[in-house]
């Protein structure tokens, strides 16, 4: 199992197309930076934390009962 993965396997990942994973997924505010071997022609991502990231459970909003008027 390779440890660092592709734009094309991150648009798996997210069952998206690789250009919604270049344009749009790897620019999401706290997306993991790319590896240390990464380059700017063949950039490639830590699978640890891309997964991490991808399958994170959301914030959990405390319920706030709403007034009565």
């Amino acid at each position: 199992m390779n440890d660092l993965l592709t734009l094309s396997d991150i648009a798996k990942l997210h069952h998206c197309g690789d250009r919604h994973a270049r344009d749009v997924l790897v620019k999401l505010p706290g997306f993991p930076p790319p590896a240390p071997t990464s380059t700017p022609r063949k950039r490639l991502w830590l699978r640890s934390e891309v997964r991490a990231y991808l399958f994170r459970k959301p914030a959990q909003i405390p319920h706030k009962p709403q007034k009565a008027l």
